[in-house]
């Protein structure tokens, strides 16, 4: 298994694989986020990955966002994720290709830009102390969560743009962003 991580423009091979398996998930009409797919969705993002299975073939994609509605220097990791193989629903453990492609991103931030904190973020409830137990225990990851919900989209009046967050870094950033109890 390996992740790659890369600048969009940056490697023409590489944005035309995404862009085919974004494309792919974005006509499964059955997927119910599959309006999250369509090309316009991936104006923020600085980063695109591919984790590839042990037989060349993508099984996870996901990109690196970064939102003027967050504070500078943050970014959203595993943002836009879909699975492309290996859609395992309700998995009991974290699927090595999260791993992957979370060390992939990290690793790239850390080499390309000026993250002070990333984070991850979903609409859903009770995902939080799964993940971060996860990511502790198969990658030695630490994650910290709280009890807000942040603004994650600049629409301050759609409900989905406030979402629940794990995060690692520079905790003063929080207090720069907008933010409700959750």
């Amino acid at each position: 298994m390996k992740s790659i991580t890369w600048r969009p423009g940056s490697n023409k091979e590489l944005d035309n694989l995404f862009n085919q398996c974004r494309l792919e998930q974005y006509t499964d009409r059955t997927h119910r986020l599959w309006k999250n797919y369509g090309v316009d969705m991936y104006k923020d993002a600085v980063a695109l990955t591919i984790c590839f299975n042990d037989e060349n073939y993508p099984e996870m994609c996901s990109t690196v966002a970064s939102r003027d509605c967050w504070p500078t220097g943050a970014y959203r990791i595993l943002n836009r994720l879909w699975k492309h193989s290996n859609k395992i629903v309700y998995p009991r453990v974290m699927s090595p290709s999260f791993g992957s492609s979370t060390q992939s991103q990290i690793t790239w931030l850390q080499e390309n830009t000026d993250c002070k904190l990333y984070f991850i973020s979903r609409q859903t409830e009770n995902w939080q102390e799964w993940v971060i137990g996860n990511f502790k225990k198969e990658y030695s990851l630490d994650f910290k969560l709280d009890n807000y919900k942040y603004l994650t989209c600049p629409n301050e009046c759609d409900d989905t743009c406030w979402q629940n967050i794990i995060y690692t870094g520079s905790e003063h950033l929080l207090e720069q962003w907008k933010k409700r109890p959750s």
